[in-house]
């Protein structure tokens, strides 16, 4: 497979200078050019506006925006493909090299942590070209060749993948739906791809407790492949926020949100809960979590910060405010530069969303994401099949009639090099997997449950995330409500969905339901 690589480094202003180059069967090839890329601030609060707003404001004039956005994407991309590869007879030479094998190439784009988010790469498109190259090449990646600390590559087994699912809901039951992404990954597999995952979740979803877990994994000898957080981010300088918690000091002490020592200036946190403040949040950055990974040998880490497509519907009326636009993209800086600290200190992969995503967009990205490793592929493969599907169906139904958005680009993923959790089917043949602990089974599930309702579960993620919650700590919980409120369809819905995360390893859960 042929490899285009861009390196990317600030000169001054908005000036940049980017380093092209091309290895494969040929000689390796190599160009220089420099740029000079102005995004305003109007610029990034439409493209915010566009991918989080739109689809929950549709208001009157809100099409002919969108479509304006749309416009401008296009032009930013072309804008910024001639100024790389129009730069002179050599980069235009190089191009035409690397365009005639781009469905066989692997893009990687080389940057540091402070200039992850300053040139929108996923963008880049060809003058004329039916899509962007992050839709035409095999992979399109965010890569750290020179990482100071290199990635340990997992190494291939029958399978099966082992993924641990931290949802942390630190807003309880004002939070994200509960199970909005959990669901569509286990509805989304087919059911030979969903045998071949090993499929947990953290409980209850503490940092404390997922050092434990990931310890006792390693010391077993099967470490999780992939840990796969669903929740918030933050980009914030933490010491200064902690200071502006002085006033509630007689209530809690701030350290118990980060008990680390704050360092200087704004990085990207992660949410986790803490049930012992009143907040319920404990704040994790990228080298806390980072050194975790790297010593319990887990290769990738899935991040992804959800909007709730049953958010409430605020009034908003006319264009995008840029002065709003720098607050309320916070969870996006958060897990770019994150994922990017992430693999500085060795951690094999990484995959982001790069704003806030709207759940059914990343339950589409996430169920193709982890179907196609399950395939064989690697995570950058898995990446740009995931972004194709979002392409190729943009139709999305959030609070009024289904919409098309172009939101293939909001999934990033970094990957130090191409990582196989999986090994591929040899001759098309059906994959040979072992049914992980977390599969339900005789022993974890009575054989007496009700049926699902005929037209399906749907709802009731309050009640299933106080159910999962009660039972971090009780073994006895009893629900309660009116006759034909529906506890016994809720009730069997919960054992099913407990006993196949995982959450069968009690001496004895016993549930009780009245009507």
């Amino acid at each position: 497979m042929d490899l285009l690589r861009f390196t990317q480094d600030a000169l001054d202003g908005d000036r940049y200078r980017v380093e092209i180059s091309l290895e494969g069967d040929n000689p390796r090839r190599t160009a220089k050019a420099e740029l000079e890329l102005r995004l305003t601030r109007r610029d990034e609060a439409d493209l915010r506006w566009y991918l989080e707003d739109y689809l929950q404001w549709p208001h009157e004039l809100a099409p002919e925006i969108a479509a304006r956005v749309e416009r401008r994407m296009e032009e930013r991309g072309t804008g910024l493909f001639e100024s790389i590869f129009e730069h002179d007879a050599k980069t235009r030479r190089l191009w035409f090299a690397a365009s005639e094998k781009l469905p066989a190439t692997r893009v990687e784009i080389v940057s540091t942590v402070a200039e992850a988010t300053s040139i929108p790469w996923e963008l880049l498109r060809e003058p004329g070209a039916e899509a962007p190259v992050a839709l035409l090449a095999h992979s399109f990646v965010r890569a750290q060749p020179d990482a100071p600390r290199a990635a340990r590559m997992p190494q291939e087994e029958a399978g099966p993948v082992r993924i641990l699912l931290a949802i942390c809901r630190p807003g309880r039951g004002e939070d994200v739906p509960f199970r909005s992404v959990a669901t569509r990954i286990l509805k989304g597999l087919d059911e030979t791809a969903r045998q071949a995952f090993d499929l947990d979740v953290l409980r209850p979803p503490t940092f404390e407790v997922l050092a434990k877990t990931l310890r006792a994994a390693k010391e077993a000898g099967k470490p999780y492949h992939v840990l796969h957080f669903d929740g918030h981010g933050a980009h914030l300088e933490i010491g200064k926020y902690l200071e502006g918690l002085a006033i509630d000091r007689h209530r809690f002490s701030p350290r118990e949100l980060y008990p680390r020592r704050a360092r200087p200036g704004r990085h990207g946190y992660l949410l986790f809960e803490n049930p012992e403040n009143e907040h319920n949040q404990r704040f994790v950055d990228g080298q806390e979590l980072a050194a975790l990974l790297v010593e319990t040998g887990v290769p990738v880490l899935v991040l992804n910060a959800c909007r709730s497509a049953y958010a409430e519907v605020k009034e908003k009326s006319g264009e995008p405010d840029a002065e709003e636009a720098a607050e309320e993209h916070q969870a996006e800086r958060a897990l770019r530069t994150l994922a990017q600290e992430l693999m500085d200190s060795g951690v094999g992969g990484v995959v982001a969303m790069r704003y806030n995503v709207f759940v059914v967009t990343a339950a589409k990205f996430i169920a193709e994401l982890y179907g196609s490793l399950a395939r064989g592929q690697s995570l950058g493969a898995a990446v740009a099949l995931g972004r194709k599907h979002l392409y190729d169906d943009p139709l999305r139904e959030v609070v009024a009639d289904p919409l098309p958005l172009q939101d293939w680009q909001v999934p990033i993923v970094y990957e130090a090099a191409p990582i196989a959790l999986f090994p591929k089917p040899k001759d098309g043949g059906e994959l040979e997997v072992t049914l992980g602990a977390s599969t339900a089974t005789a022993g974890g599930l009575d054989p007496n449950l009700p049926p699902d309702p005929d037209a399906g579960f749907y709802g009731r993620d309050e009640t299933l995330l106080a159910l999962d919650r009660a039972f971090d700590e009780q073994q006895i919980v009893l629900l309660h409500a009116y006759a034909g409120s529906g506890k016994t369809a809720t009730a069997a819905e919960f054992a099913r969905w407990y006993a196949l995360t995982g959450g069968v390893e009690a001496d004895a859960v016993l549930f009780t339901s009245f009507e």
